[in-house]
């Protein structure tokens, strides 16, 4: 879409700044890999322990667990350990509404609880709902996946038979049908997985922060290893966190082997498993790498959420959103005529409110996207210069 919308130069930006976005996420993943499991092996082994130590334990999961989930060459391989995800994170929602719950009981509202911090300070929040909600990258291959299955948990994946059976003619008819549909479902997609999101972040975050007002970047290093709950919670959410690199080194893999291909003049769809097991293997390497250097999660989301989230949930979308009144719409297919012709007829359908609505959007999204970048940038690097 920025290639045939914005041209060459925007779309290899484009590409730069979700390299840094997956880069950093998978760096998340590995640290937060490390900070659940380091105290859960301390009891085991012992604090004194090699094993208890977190660059160990990093790489034990790094090599054991991560690596072969990176390797899969479809993001549908993880449909299954995906549904992990969904339930510990319900888990772990609950476990924290049941604990805060018990503890506003007991011990009353906490005096030092702030509705709202001003500041400065206050734009680093924005850089964590950025990095929270950001799933843009990934829906493009999800969708391509889901297209290919009309039922994406049962399907098998073949084309419906009068797909197969009708003519040139009214085949394209039933594809641009068809490929309306696949977008509704995706839109279902996105609701329902946003949804739960949603729900589930603004759970942890109140009652995580009603636990712990002075809380860590990781709300599970607030709890003492006894907690037995926690502890199950934790171990839930290394299993996310594991089940979500993949997600990051997928899309990442395809930019960097379309990138090959774009240089090479290689086949567009041509597949080398040699090409693809090299490029995995940079990203994990180099990822695990920074992983065992640095410790502080928070640090990772704001400076991936101040620059590549920034870029890719608002300064991209509204550039697109504005160059958008010269596009057709999303899902709209027309086999009878050519592109320019369908690009001035869907022109021609866009009343000029329309239009207006989204210069102005576009341009609020971007000038939006600008100040959170300069604000969050300034912020997170006073924050580690101090």
């Amino acid at each position: 879409m920025v290639l045939s919308a914005l041209g060459p130069n925007m779309a290899v930006l484009t590409s730069l700044v979700m390299l840094i976005l997956l880069y950093g996420g998978g760096i998340s993943y590995l640290l937060i890999t490390g900070d659940v499991f380091e105290p859960v092996f301390a009891d085991l082994f012992g604090e004194s322990s090699y094993l208890a130590n977190r660059r160990v334990v990093i790489l034990f999961f790094a090599f054991v667990v991560i690596l072969p989930l990176a390797m899969k060459t479809t993001l549908k391989a993880l449909k299954y350990s995906s549904v992990i995800s969904i339930v510990m994170l319900t888990y772990l929602t609950i476990a924290l509404v049941i604990i805060g719950i018990s503890s506003l009981i007991s011990k009353g509202f906490p005096s030092d609880i702030l509705v709202w911090r001003a500041g400065q300070h206050a734009f680093i929040i924005i850089d964590i709902v950025v990095f929270a909600f950001q799933c843009h990258i990934q829906v493009v291959p999800i969708f391509a996946e889901l297209a290919e299955m009309p039922k994406p948990f049962f399907g098998n994946g073949k084309g419906p038979l009068e797909e197969r059976l009708l003519d040139d003619e009214v085949l394209s008819q039933v594809t641009s049908r068809q490929r309306s549909e696949r977008v509704k479902r995706m839109d279902a997609v996105i609701f329902v997985s946003m949804s739960i999101c949603l729900i589930g972040y603004c759970m942890v975050g109140e009652f995580g922060y009603l636990i712990f007002p002075d809380v860590d970047s990781d709300v599970l290093k607030n709890f003492g290893n006894a907690n037995v709950f926690m502890n199950f919670a934790r171990i839930g959410m290394a299993v996310v966190a594991m089940v979500c690199y993949p997600l990051q080194s997928h899309p990442a893999r395809s930019i960097v082997d379309d990138a090959y291909k774009a240089i090479s003049k290689a086949p567009v769809h041509a597949f080398s498993w040699t090409r693809h097991i090299v490029i995995t293997l940079i990203f994990f390497v180099s990822t695990l790498a920074v992983a065992l250097i640095i410790s502080d999660l928070g640090t990772v989301f704001s400076i991936v959420g101040s620059t590549g989230g920034v870029m890719v949930v608002f300064i991209i979308p509204g550039v697109l959103l504005i160059r958008g009144i010269y596009s057709p719409p999303v899902g709209y297919v027309q086999q009878t005529i050519d592109e320019e012709e369908a690009v001035k007829l869907s022109t021609s359908t866009r009343t000029g409110s329309q239009k207006c609505v989204q210069i102005v959007g576009g341009t609020l999204i971007i000038a939006f996207g600008l100040l959170i970048f300069s604000a969050t940038s300034y912020v997170t690097a006073t924050g580690m210069i101090s």
